[in-house]
């Protein structure tokens, strides 16, 4: 939001950053009370837990564990801060983690550390690998969780087509 810089008021429902804009008005970016006690609940990650991203907007970083278990297939989701069908995923893969054990790690897109990921990933979120390979993008049933995963589990889950290649695309139209 945009306010002149002699209006601008930090609520105590939000913090706030600030940053002058040349134009002499004040951006305000907010973090919700929500999102600033899930920071606060969970552990320092690699790298920092808020960073500025496209201009003063705070964002938080959402990679990490999920949950762990060994001798399991490992999931790897790609996701960013407020991706709701990455929510929905998780909540599937959480939902089968009785009826087929693996682990979840969660990888955002915007850190830093993980530009090339962003490259190729940045119009299809969430993107799973399951093993290290290729596995699905946008949406997941619990039906097709349970086969996956229990491809996997047998050592016979092979990596899928149509894995988002954003940069290759982007190539393809400035060559057009």
């Amino acid at each position: 939001r945009y306010w002149p810089a002699r209006k601008a008021q930090v609520s105590t429902e939000r913090q706030a950053a600030t940053k002058c804009m040349p134009s002499g008005l004040l951006y305000t970016a907010t973090i919700s009370v929500f999102a600033a006690t899930r920071l606060a609940s969970r552990p320092l990650l690699a790298g920092p837990a808020l960073r500025q991203s496209r201009g003063c907007r705070l964002m938080a970083s959402v990679s990490g564990v999920v949950y762990a278990q060994a001798d399991v297939p490992a999931v790897r989701l790609f996701t960013k801060e407020g991706c709701t069908l990455c929510d929905k995923v998780r909540d599937v893969l959480r939902g089968v983690t009785d009826r087929a054990p693996h682990s979840l790690e969660a990888v955002d897109i915007t850190d830093e550390d993980h530009a090339q990921w962003l490259a190729k990933y940045k119009y299809d979120i969430p993107v799973l690998h399951l093993d290290g390979a290729y596995w699905t993008k946008h949406r997941l049933t619990e039906e097709e969780a349970l086969e996956a995963l229990a491809e996997a589990g047998a050592g016979a889950f092979a990596a899928r087509r149509g894995e988002p290649d954003a940069e290759r695309l982007e190539r393809r139209k400035e060559e057009r």
